[in-house]
């Protein structure tokens, strides 16, 4: 038996190690001694669990740190391939863009809607709302945009596959290096951002301008499209320049039959609903004019 003692936790009195109820207030010590398990485990736990968010934390601290650092240097040298670089680095400077140029449409969008709800609500008595009209506005462009990515991502590295008799780059390599070479359009997207804060919903000659920030990002894009079929291909199955000339109406085939696409089958659900809701603005006006 063992002849060790401990303290009942409900009234002190000295026990044995081995007592399972205590002599004087008939304490149940096996009970104590669970829920001092249950306790210690649940603490260690909890520690587990605060480690595991630090260290993700941490890990996205370095990513972020380093996919900026990558950002940089392919800003000032696009041409020039940086070593070692994280296979998601591309995809997320191209998310990057997508996420900013959304970020414009609705400051821009809400800005419009405010002076439309303003005038509006002088002229009916119902409350007017665009927040439903904006939320679905934005869900499209994001995956309008997405998808246009995804495409420029798929034709370029098929070409590179077929022009390339080494077959080095994989489709994050790809990604990589037509990110590397497009990364300047992140600038005119911010700037285009800045500008929907300050630009007057109201003026056409304010979307004019806005408009005319998007021909550098089409032309950094599709510049660094082309490029990225060929560059770096040292033993190119047929001459470069008709790998450039096949790669170019390749993806003009492809953004062709998208738009198509996105016309008749997307394109036709936003108009009706954008009917729908122009239609119930006006008989909410009618009625209030009786």
């Amino acid at each position: 038996m063992n002849n060790a003692t401990k303290f009942c936790p409900n009234c002190g009195n000295e026990v044995k190690a081995d007592a399972k109820f205590c002599p004087k207030c008939g304490h149940n010590l096996t009970a104590a001694t669970s829920a001092t398990g249950a306790t210690q485990q649940s603490t260690t736990t909890q520690e587990s669990r605060s480690a595991k968010t630090t260290e993700s934390v941490q890990r996205a601290k370095r990513f972020s740190g380093n996919f900026f650092s990558w950002w940089l240097k392919t800003v000032r040298h696009p041409a020039t391939m940086v070593p070692d670089t994280h296979k998601y680095f591309g995809v997320t400077a191209f998310l990057l863009n997508i996420v900013v140029i959304v970020l414009a449409f609705v400051v821009l969008a809400n800005r419009v809607a405010s002076a439309a709800t303003k005038a509006l609500n002088n002229m009916t008595d119902e409350p007017v709302h665009f927040g439903g009209v904006i939320f679905k506005l934005s869900l499209f462009l994001l995956v309008f945009l997405a998808v246009g990515a995804i495409i420029y991502i798929a034709v370029g590295f098929g070409f590179r596959k077929i022009a390339d008799t080494e077959g080095r780059f994989s489709i994050w390599d790809y990604t990589n290096r037509l990110a590397s070479l497009t990364n300047l359009i992140l600038v005119f997207c911010v700037i285009i951002f800045v500008f929907t804060l300050f630009m007057s919903p109201d003026s056409l000659e304010s979307y004019g301008r806005m408009l005319g920030l998007f021909s550098p990002i089409f032309l950094i894009l599709n510049v660094g499209y082309l490029f990225s079929t060929v560059d770096g291909v040292d033993h190119p199955r047929w001459d470069k320049f008709y790998t450039v000339l096949l790669a170019l109406i390749a993806i003009s085939i492809a953004l062709s039959i998208y738009l198509l696409i996105v016309r008749n089958f997307v394109g036709g659900s936003i108009t009706n609903y954008l009917e729908n809701f122009t239609n119930g603005l006006t008989d909410s006006f009618n009625n209030n004019n009786y």
